[in-house]
This record gives structure tokens, C-alpha cells and sequence, in this order.
């Protein structure tokens, strides 16, 4: 009889210890289950990133002939300094800063319009200005900041870098080391600076195989995404959050020492 009672409380406080139902479990844990018969009707091209004010690019000038001294004056921003570096790591090569009137400066030729233009662009728009003093100038440029930051329910929050300057949503949460398990699938908030200063922000669901074609799938640089928590982390902060998070330890505990009891009654 005794056996049995303590069969039951055991029961019990395991049934307790488990805060999320089975519903609630697949909801959060699958990926891309619903409407995955729809990806094959989803083309999803990556677009080029357009450059953005405080963008800072790596701009190098070359020449197809033989003579590269006249490039050179030209790649005086892309020199790196290993000296007085924060632990020995280097300096970060300087780069050109897109100033808040969108422009970028580079030498001899002064002024360039950036901002809003694709590196497809920008390069047409600088080879046609450098071509007076370098012979046919091979222009190579790059994002040295391309970032986006990353709060919430990840393993690895804050900024990620991107090398590549195609960062789709995956992409970036992969990098933050994935969601934790407390991260809600369905509800992963992209906020978005636009160029007149405003903000959009859209809501994603990595549930849903339609994610992909989202216009938000893929991030631009400066870009915010946020992971909200889930029912069960919200229920951990609620009311007593130090006396709450404790409960399921306890309960388990408490559990494995009325079986661990069990063996010595007869």
C-alpha cells in the first residue's frame, strides 16, 4: 500500500516538473514543418546589399597594366598597423567611412556618392573618376563592418559579422550558436533601419517553411533580431522569478528521492 502511495507521488511531481505541453513542444523545436510543400514554389534571390551611412569599405585600386604606382596613392586608407594594438590582435584596416552625408572621400578625386548605391554601383561611378590618373583601374571594394546584432533567446548574443555581405536570418542564428531552448520559433522580430531614418520591423516564424520567402529572410547590414522568450521562460520570470526557476529542480529532486526511498521498503 505504501509502495503504491509512493508510486504516485512520484508520478506527480514528474508530471509537475514538465512546464510545457507536447503541443507547445513541437511548436517550439520544429523547424520549417509547416508548408513545406511550398518551397518549391519559392525563388529566393539574394539581393547586393546597398551601402548605408557609417558603412566603412575596403576600396582597392589597381591597374590592368603593368604600372601599379599609380594606384597606389589611392589605397593609403587600406595600410594596416599591427603597433598599439589592444592585446596584440592589430588594427582593423581603416578603410573609407561613409559620412552622414552619404559620401566617402578619397584622394585626388575628393567626394563620391555612396550611399544608396550598391558596390556594383559605386565601382561603376569610381572607375569613371579614377580612370584620368590610373590606366584601365581594377576596383575591388568591400563591407569591413557588415554586422548585424542579435538579442534574445540565442546561445550567443550581440554582434555578428558577416564575411560574406549575403546574411540570410539562418545564417545570422547560426552564428549566435542557434536558439536556446527557450527561444520562441514563431515569433523572431527583424527591425530594420530604413534610409530616411525610420524603422520597420517584421516578424518572422522559422516553423514555417514560407520563411523564405520573406522579404526580411535576408538581413541587411545593421539590422536588429530579437528572439522572444517562450511560455515557459516567461512563467520562470513571472511573479518570483528566483523562488519560480528553482521549482522544477526541486521537484525533480524531490521525485528521485521517493523512488530512491521506494527500494528500502518492503
Amino acid at each position: 500500500m505504501f509502495k503504491n502511495i509512493i508510486y504516485s507521488l512520484a508520478l506527480i511531481l514528474i508530471t509537475f516538473t514538465s512546464c510545457q505541453t507536447t503541443k507547445e513542444m513541437m511548436e517550439d523545436f520544429n523547424y520549417f514543418e509547416k508548408n513545406g510543400d511550398s518551397l518549391a514554389f519559392i525563388v529566393k534571390q539574394l539581393k547586393e546589399p546597398v551601402i548605408q551611412v557609417s558603412d566603412q569599405l575596403s576600396i582597392v585600386v589597381s591597374s590592368a597594366s603593368l604600372n601599379q604606382e599609380q594606384a597606389k596613392v589611392f589605397n593609403l586608407l587600406n595600410s594596416s598597423n599591427s603597433g598599439g594594438a589592444v592585446g596584440g590582435m592589430g588594427l582593423l584596416t581603416q578603410g573609407y567611412l561613409v559620412d552622414f552625408d552619404g559620401n566617402i572621400r578619397l584622394p585626388v578625386v575628393g567626394n563620391v556618392k555612396a550611399a544608396g548605391l550598391t558596390k556594383s554601383a559605386l565601382n561603376d561611378t569610381l572607375v569613371a573618376l579614377i580612370s584620368p590618373y590610373v590606366k584601365d583601374p581594377v576596383i575591388n571594394i568591400r563591407f569591413l563592418n557588415f554586422t548585424v546584432n542579435v538579442l534574445g533567446e540565442v546561445n550567443s548574443k550581440g554582434p555578428v559579422r558577416i564575411s560574406n555581405e549575403k546574411a540570410t536570418l539562418i545564417d545570422v542564428l547560426s552564428l549566435a550558436g542557434g536558439l536556446t531552448d527557450q527561444g520562441k520559433r514563431n515569433n523572431i522580430m527583424v527591425f530594420r533601419n530604413l534610409s530616411n531614418g525610420a524603422f520597420t520591423v517584421d516578424t518572422l516564424n522559422i516553423n514555417d517553411a514560407r520563411v523564405f520567402g520573406s522579404n526580411f529572410y535576408q538581413l541587411q547590414q545593421n539590422d536588429l533580431v530579437y528572439v522572444s522568450p517562450n511560455k515557459n521562460k516567461l512563467r520562470q520570470i513571472s511573479t518570483n522569478p528566483l523562488i519560480y526557476r528553482d521549482i522544477p529542480f526541486f521537484l525533480s529532486l524531490t521525485s528521485a528521492i521517493f523512488l530512491f526511498l521506494n527500494l528500502f521498503i518492503k
